[in-house]
């Protein structure tokens, strides 16, 4: 499900900048290398050569010295200590010329200011020089001098870290102009990376640098070709996918959704995860619309549902998750989830008295045409058809009332239903001892039969009298305020312990809505990830509901942006197509969508191809979810959706 490098794979890839300071690099240091080495050993030469002319020099001068003793031994050696003092020497040696007399002055004394390894390294030999000495006709012995190499290796030893120093300052100022430079002209390269990593993350993005190099300048054009080409098609497939859904899902008079949709939209508009445990439904019926039609006409009749029409949304603008349709020619229903009974009473008081201002500003008697209201407030578990017979019949106690013309219908909670203290202190102490126990669901791929991640959920389980499934305490939790602590509970003991089952898969886990309001998630979450979310033995995902993603998509990004950082999944479940707009999918990038599998076989095929085309052009996996049997499934990959959850997966 990854789509990108992380950092560290790209610290050891060899990259052309790399590549080429490398080259570079070496070729520099070989350069000043050979030419300091060049350097050293031409001034050792020159200075061998120089003291050995001296060495030939001064042995001349010392023969024509010797000459003059006549060959006695006491002045000889008196001559050849004062030449030896003089320090020029290393060794000086005269053996008379019948070898009666031989006498040696020999400096074997280390050399000083130099260190030993430089001696060892520079190695220096002088040849000795040997001459004759005579008087007269008559040679009276030989002399061997070899000249001292002291003031060679300091000489050697300074000019070589002069040298040295030279050449560290000499590449260092190269490196450096060279990174310069690779930088300089590897600049529209960098662009042009950024722009393909772009890309392979599914984001639009043109290039408008245009580099000044030629081969690179045609790569930038390409991609920018390629880009507005995909976001052309992106762009193409969100208009019809829009205008599919007008005329799928929206009354053309109105503008608000039909019945269709909102018999889509309910089982999953009922098992929403609320704080006061279920919502509000209301039942809106207009009497008297043939009236209207006759007395107003066909367009301003329209007019007049269209601003009623306004009016709920208006009123009903704090309700989050709410879907407001027009069932039929007469009736309006406003599906609230979350919202108490006695708020639906009171937005339903204000649709009356606005619809009596209406009435008046058009002209039209209330006394024939007029409408009902009747309210349903349900609780969690209440099936559909209960739901729309409840409401219908809280409807038609409406009618009755000819002086309200508004009724409630409650529900009442169950008897043993729990306290809030008492859910307060199972939830308290679950958090507190960790009684919460993970369970996993598959989620399949069909094509190649085998579990693409699994989905996390958990229930309370102390062991002993304390068991209950997530559906049941959602709701107290919420409504306490700890939502945020159970969930950083859970997923810490997901991201510390062992569990065996989630070793080389993929889990994801459904973020609630509430814990992604909590304004202290975001830091406690990254905190989690810093000190256990980093050694895995199994890939995480995350998944927001579509609906919050459309109305809160900064807040997700952010989230978003935090997966990303530890190289986690991302993906939008329960999809629904509410948005008139996709662009909040190319934002968010998720990796998949997951949308039930009633919503899915409900498109058309204009629609589906229009999904399709959105979802493969931004890298997205479409999975359905409540798949039930296999003629659903079947469907469903004639569709090419081969990625399901649901009850279908105990079957594989």
């Amino acid at each position: 499900m990854e789509k990108t490098r992380s950092q560290y794979e790209k610290e050891k890839i060899m990259t052309l900048f790399k590549q080429m300071a490398l080259a570079l690099s070496l070729l520099i240091i070989i350069i000043l290398g050979s030419v300091m080495a060049i350097n050293y050993e031409t001034a050792k030469e020159d200075m061998l050569e120089s003291l050995y002319q001296t060495t030939v020099n001064n042995i001349s001068s010392l023969t024509n010295k010797l000459s003059e003793t006549g060959g006695e031994p006491a002045v000889i050696t008196s001559i050849i200590d004062s030449e030896f003092d003089s320090g020029y020497y290393k060794r000086i040696k005269f053996i008379s010329n019948d070898a009666s007399f031989k006498y040696e002055q020999v400096d074997n004394d280390p050399i000083e200011n130099v260190p030993e390894w430089f001696v060892n390294f520079a190695d220096i030999h002088l040849k000795p020089v040997t001459a004759d000495v005579t008087s007269g006709w008559n040679i009276i012995g030989t002399v061997t001098i070899e000249a001292d190499t002291t003031i060679v290796y300091e000489s050697l030893y300074q000019i070589s870290r002069k040298l040295f120093y030279l050449f560290i300052i000499f590449v260092t100022v190269s490196l450096v102009l060279l990174n310069i430079l690779l930088h300089y002209i590897l600049k529209p390269l960098k662009r042009i990376q950024h722009q393909a990593e772009a890309i392979l993350n599914n984001e639009f993005v043109i290039e408008t640098k245009e580099p000044y190099t030629t081969e690179f300048k045609e790569v930038s054009h390409a991609m920018n070709a390629m880009v507005k080409k995909v976001e052309e098609i992106f762009n193409k497939a969100n208009e019809a996918a829009k205008r599919n859904k007008e005329l799928l899902y929206n009354d053309p008079v109105t503008k608000l959704y039909n019945r269709r949709y909102l018999m889509l939209r309910l089982p999953e508009l009922l098992t929403l995860e609320t704080k006061n445990q279920g919502g509000s439904i209301l039942l809106v019926a207009l009497n008297g619309a043939d009236i209207l039609n006759k007395q107003l006409g066909r367009k301003d009749a329209d007019a007049f549902f269209a601003a009623l029409a306004q009016n709920f949304i208006e009123e009903c603008e704090d309700i989050e998750e709410k879907v407001i349709a027009r069932v039929n020619g007469t009736e309006f229903t406003l599906m609230l989830p979350d919202c108490e009974s006695y708020l639906s009473e009171s937005i339903a008081r204000s649709i009356f008295e606005c619809f009596l201002d209406l009435a008046d500003d058009h002209g039209v008697d209330t006394s024939v045409v007029y409408i009902n209201i009747g309210i349903y407030r349900y609780r969690p578990g209440v099936s559909i058809s209960d739901l729309l017979t409840r409401v219908d019949d809280a409807l038609t106690k409406a009618k009755a009332d000819e002086r309200q013309h508004i009724y409630v219908y409650e529900e009442k909670n169950e008897k043993n239903a729990l306290p809030k203290e008492q859910w307060r202190n199972i939830l308290e102490e679950s958090i507190e001892k960790n009684y919460f126990s993970l369970k996993f669901w598959p989620t399949m791929d069909v094509k190649t039969k085998t579990v693409n991640h699994k989905v996390m959920t958990f229930t309370i389980d102390d062991g002993k009298d304390k068991q209950f499934y997530y559906g049941d305490f959602i709701a107290p939790a919420i409504n306490l305020g700890l939502v945020g602590k159970m969930y950083l509970v859970t997923l810490k003991d997901l991201l510390t312990k062992r569990h065996s089952e989630l070793t080389g898969t993929i889990c994801s886990i459904r973020l609630s809505n509430e814990f992604l309001k909590d304004s202290k998630a975001f830091e406690e979450l990254s905190k989690l990830f810093y000190h256990y979310g980093k050694k895995l033995d199994f890939k995480l995902s995350f998944e927001v509901a579509d609906s919050f993603a459309i109305h809160n998509t900064a807040t997700v990004k952010g989230f978003v942006d935090l997966f990303k950082e530890y190289r986690y999944g991302f993906g939008i479940n329960a999809f629904s197509g509410e948005s008139n707009d996709f662009h909040y999918l190319k934002e968010l990038n998720p990796e998949f969508i997951k949308a039930d599998v009633s919503f899915l076989l409900d498109q058309t095929e204009e629609s589906m191809n229009s999904l399709e085309v959105i979802t493969k052009s931004l890298g997205i996996d479409l999975i359905a979810t409540f798949v039930k049997d296999k003629q659903e499934l079947e469907t469903l990959q004639k569709l090419h959706i081969d990625k399901v959850q649901g009850p279908i997966t105990d079957t594989f």
